[in-house]
C-alpha cells in the first residue's frame, strides 16, 4: 500500500509562549497526520512504518520546535480534533497573554471573565491552528 504524504509550510506568529507554540503546531499535525489526538498519532508511529516515515518528512519543524513538543506533551495529550466528515478542533487550550495560566477548551470561546487568578489582567485567548500550507505530496 502506497502512503500519499504531505508537507507543511508553517506561518506561526514570533510572539507565542512555548506552550501556545507546541498547541499549534500539535493541531496541524493532528490535521495533516488525520489523527484524532497525540496518542493515537504515537500508536501510528509505533504500528505503521511507513506512514510513520511519511508523518515525519512532512512536518517540517527544526529541532528546537520537536524539542518543544516534546516539553509540552502532557498539555498537546490533552488536545482532540475531529476526523472524517467535519475535521475540526474539538479540545484544544486557552491562555492567559500575561500570566501564561492555560486550561483545555471545550467548545469555540474562550471564557469572557479569568477564572485563574483575579490579580491578573490579561486577556484569555483561545489557541488554534496557526496560519499554515498543508501540500500533498506523492
Amino acid at each position: 500500500m502506497s502512503v500519499s504524504g504531505f508537507s507543511i509550510q508553517w506561518a506561526l506568529e514570533d510572539l507565542l509562549s512555548d506552550r501556545a507554540r507546541a498547541v499549534q503546531h500539535a493541531l496541524v499535525i493532528l490535521q495533516a497526520s488525520k489523527t484524532a489526538t497525540w496518542d493515537e498519532l504515537a500508536e501510528v508511529m509505533r504500528t505503521d512504518p511507513e506512514r510513520a516515515s511519511s508523518i515525519r518528512l512532512g512536518v517540517n519543524l527544526p529541532l528546537e520546535d520537536l524539542e518543544n513538543l516534546d516539553a509540552h506533551e502532557q498539555t498537546v495529550r490533552g488536545l482532540r480534533r475531529g476526523v472524517g466528515d467535519r475535521p475540526s478542533v474539538i479540545t484544544t487550550v486557552a491562555e492567559c497573554t500575561t500570566c501564561l495560566r492555560w486550561a483545555f477548551l471545550a467548545g469555540s470561546a474562550p471564557p469572557k471573565s479569568r477564572p485563574w487568578t483575579i490579580d491578573c489582567k490579561g486577556t484569555v485567548t483561545k489557541i488554534g491552528p496557526p496560519d499554515h500550507t498543508l501540500l500533498a505530496r506523492d
